[in-house]
């Protein structure tokens, strides 16, 4: 494929068939390559829809400063977006995130304010995340900021719904039985629902959060390792969107991550083993004929220096 630009790369990542993790007389089980976006994130899908929205709504001048806070793939995903358009990408980041992203981050040329992490680095707590939104909120008040805000932007859901859910539907030609992913801003799990409930109200869909901090079914707050998800109650769920909601452990899904790199050679990051373990217990409960969906969000190589492919 020839592309205009790097944007024009975004999206149609391929659908890869799992051999060796399924379970056995379960459901076919299917991984998104998400990390074969050009940041190596699904981020950038999110990216995209946000500033062209904005775009295409007058909410953003030429030469606009971008701020937003970031677990780390939004971030080089907006840095990306922003260079290829004209615009500053100024990002919010705690420490408590990989230092691979916040290296990816400058390397595209986005202006980080790295803050003090709550508990130390590759533990995220909401408090974390909750620091990160009230000091971007600050920024975007300074002149000629722009806040894409990715936990209240308007054009999250549908950029999704319109994109990501429209290919999955259209690589399983239609079989896709039931989609399983964890929980950041819940955009992507919104938008995913949205389209392919729309298509076939049969389809089940299963959301993940954090058993370290499980805010959605009232759990604890406290510390996890997904680096992506939130472990908060973000503004886009919306629980009549989805069937069922589960807790993953970190233990279960740094195990799976590392698994998935060695007996099935897709090298991704924590959620993706995260959003596995939630895959395979659903496919546990369908039949052979049903096909269950989910995504490897990110790159592994944004985890070197820590857990589980390092210490």
């Amino acid at each position: 494929m020839n592309a205009d630009t790097v944007l024009s790369t975004i999206g149609n990542t391929p659908l890869v068939r799992l051999r060796r993790l399924v379970p056995e007389n379960g459901a076919e089980l299917w991984v998104k390559l998400e990390y074969l976006n050009p940041t190596g994130s699904m981020k950038d899908r999110m990216a995209l829809s946000m500033i062209e929205g904005a775009e295409r709504d007058g909410h953003i001048e030429p030469g606009a400063t971008v701020v937003e806070y970031t677990g780390g793939s939004t971030g080089p995903a907006l840095a990306l977006v922003c260079r290829a358009k004209g615009y500053v990408a100024k990002i919010v980041i705690s420490d408590c995130f990989s230092e691979e992203r916040i290296q990816l981050m400058r390397a595209l040329g986005a202006e980080l304010e790295i803050i003090d992490a709550v508990e130390g680095r590759g533990r995220v707590t909401a408090q974390d995340i909750e620091n990160m939104v009230v000091r971007a909120g600050e920024l975007a008040r300074e002149p000629g900021a722009y806040a894409t805000d990715q936990f209240n932007n308007p054009y999250v859901i549908p950029g999704h719904r319109d994109n990501l859910a429209r290919e999955i539907w259209e690589q399983t030609d239609g079989r896709v039985t039931a989609f399983c992913h964890g929980i950041g801003t819940a955009g992507s799990l919104m938008g995913v629902s949205d389209a392919l409930k729309s298509r076939n109200a049969e389809v089940r869909i299963v959301g993940l959060e954090p058993a370290g901090s499980a805010a959605i079914s009232g759990g604890p707050r406290g510390s996890f390792a997904m680096q992506g998800w939130t472990g908060i109650v973000p503004p886009h769920w919306d629980a009549s969107r989805v069937d069922d909601l589960w807790t993953i452990e970190d233990g279960e899904a740094l195990e799976m991550t590392r698994r998935l790199a060695e007996e099935e050679g897709i090298f991704a990051g924590i959620s993706a083993g995260a959003n596995l373990v939630g895959a395979r217990r659903l496919a546990e409960q369908l039949s052979p004929d049903a096909v269950v969906v989910t995504l490897a969000v990110d790159s592994g190589f944004k985890y070197m220096t820590g857990p589980p492919y390092a210490g």
